[in-house]
């Protein structure tokens, strides 16, 4: 009988897809003093082993920079891995190169020099979390997080990643992977990588180093068997040119060095085809200066300690409480998560706390009217009654009741993104006191450049998406496979991607830019859908079904 492990093409994603069951472990919990231990073995063994002539020469009396950048080495290889790559562009938006380094960085090197214990690394802890949730790779469980379905091993695999190139950078300084010295190294790294992971939503792990081993053997034979498409080949290029110029000044050596000793050579074949320019090397060279004479075991500290002083604000606050209390809903609390990751990256400039505002309705009053122009979007915070959503449609002209809110949740989003009048009325059907967080036309134009909203505010869409897609799924699906039909084909692509599959490919869908967020690939869908409708020919509850979704998607 063939083995898990053994099998070339996986179908589920989880660990099970790669590995023996008797190879799967529940995350092990660690004692204080087991958790140190690991950490005190991984620091010394690098200080010892990346203390070299050769690093010593080229970093200037310094050698920890060398053990930098073969962890980087491991980022860079988890950009082979499709649905990391495709969610990390698509959440990526217009992040700065600096943000998205530093926020990995410090979470990876406090779990080497903090303990668990400690204030930072919980604020740290929390952070990821919170930035991963809004992205939509993993969702709440208990006191944390759980990585969700079907993402579990391509999750575990930068973990992997991670380890196996620090492994690369010892053997590059002497030390033979399988010596014995090699392996118990390797172990303790399995311990801490696997370990950072759990916090963050893994909860089965490889049994040990030979399981470890098993199982990137087995994910490397699976990107072997599939390698991303072009498409996603050139996302994973656009990433990896954006932070190389930042990652190779930490390294503290060229980029065209970077690359060359810190990835392994198939990472450095597939993301950088050509010889970095002088345009990557200029980059380099301005954050080598900006780096100058900086700790980053302070920079850790201190980056978590100002944040701290954010998280207390009193509107940082009330959104965190409004978080915590949405509970696992598909819509606000990623959305409402995503208006607090923005406000706390806003907290370190200028930019001024949420107006909070009280608003009394009369029975029958309007919050949001339907058909006027949208002006500002709320986060409610607390009513002391249920507010109710009408609609008017050219059906009938009395109001159908579609919904009724209660808080903590959002509303005015869907108008202020697309800056058309309102598709309903939110009313209170007796007096109210309603308080709420306030995002105006102002602070609305900084929010919807940040990606993590920008996917948040789409799942009031995805979410009627998804309802659509578990009906519409099975009939759609047995036309695409008796007719070929290339555009019904794009559209179950679609449905599947926009429905929360990450995996999903958009090789049949065209007009899909190469930074594509799901508010594009939802008008796209909108514009398949009614030419698939206007050219006929389709079954009449196949017709029924897609009409359905143009019109709950606006």
């Amino acid at each position: 009988m063939t083995s898990p492990h053994s099998a070339a093409v996986p179908v589920r994603g989880t660990l099970d897809d790669f590995l023996a069951a008797e190879d799967i472990v529940a995350l092990p919990s660690l004692s204080d003093a087991e958790w140190a231990a690991a950490q005190r073995g991984c620091v010394a063994a690098m200080a010892r082993q990346f203390c070299t002539l050769r690093n010593l020469w080229v970093h200037r009396g310094g050698y920890g920079r060398d053990s930098v950048g073969f962890a980087w080495g491991g980022i860079y290889r988890s950009l082979l891995v499709r649905s990391i790559v495709t969610t990390s562009h698509r959440n990526e938006g217009h992040l700065r190169a600096g943000d998205r380094i530093f926020g990995t960085g410090d979470f990876f090197r406090g779990g080497f020099v903090l303990p668990t214990t400690a204030a930072e690394f919980h604020e740290l802890v929390q952070l990821v979390n919170l930035r991963h949730h809004v992205a939509g790779v993993v969702n709440p469980h208990g006191d944390g997080v759980r990585v969700v379905e079907g993402y579990e091993a391509d999750y575990a695999y930068v973990a992997t990643s991670f380890i196996e190139s620090i492994r690369r950078g010892f053997a590059a300084c002497g030390l033979a992977p399988d010596s014995r010295r090699g392996r118990e190294v390797a172990g303790h790294f399995c311990t801490i990588l696997y370990q950072l992971a759990g916090f963050t939503g893994l909860t089965r792990v490889p049994r040990d180093l030979a399981a470890h081993e098993r199982f990137r053997d087995a994910f490397d034979r699976q990107l072997a068997a599939r390698p991303p498409a072009p498409r996603v080949r050139r996302m994973a290029q656009e990433i990896a040119s954006r932070i190389v110029p930042l990652t190779s000044a930490m390294a503290d050596e060229t980029v065209r060095d970077h690359v060359h000793r810190h990835l392994d050579p198939d990472t450095a074949a597939f993301l950088f085809p050509d010889e970095p320019d002088a345009a990557l090397e200029a980059q380099r060279e301005e954050w080598r200066k900006r780096l100058r004479g900086s700790k980053p075991e302070q920079g850790v500290r201190g980056r978590a300690a100002s944040r701290a002083a954010i998280w207390q604000r009193p509107d940082v606050a009330a959104l965190h409480a409004a978080y915590t209390a949405a509970g696992p809903d598909l819509t606000n609390d990623r959305l409402i998560g995503a208006i607090l990751l923005h406000a706390l990256d806003a907290g370190r400039t200028s930019a001024g706390p949420l107006e909070r505002r009280t608003i009394d309705l009369a029975a029958g009053g309007a919050l949001i009217r339907q058909g006027a122009s949208p002006g500002e979007m709320y986060v409610v915070l607390s009513t002391t009654g249920p507010l109710v959503v009408q609609q008017v449609s050219g059906a009938s002209p009395e109001p159908t009741v579609i919904a009724t809110l209660t808080p903590p949740t959002v509303l005015g989003e869907i108008g202020m993104w697309r800056g058309r009048p309102a598709l309903a009325t939110v009313l209170s059907s007796g007096p109210n006191r309603v308080e709420v967080l306030v995002i105006d036309a102002e602070r609305f134009e900084a929010l919807r450049q940040e990606p993590g909203f920008r996917v948040a505010a789409a799942a009031a869409v995805q979410r009627r998406l998804a309802v659509n897609a578990a009906v519409i799924g099975t009939p759609l699906d047995d036309t695409v496979a008796r007719t070929g039909d290339r555009r019904l084909t794009a559209i179950a692509q679609l449905l599947r991607h926009l429905s929360g599959d990450a995996n999903v490919p958009l090789d049949a869908v065209a007009g899909v830019p190469e930074d594509a967020t799901p508010a594009d690939c939802v008008e796209v869908l909108r514009r398949l859908v009614s030419e698939a409708i206007e050219a006929g020919g389709l079954a009449p509850a196949l017709e029924t079904y897609l009409a359905r979704v143009v019109a709950d998607i606006g």
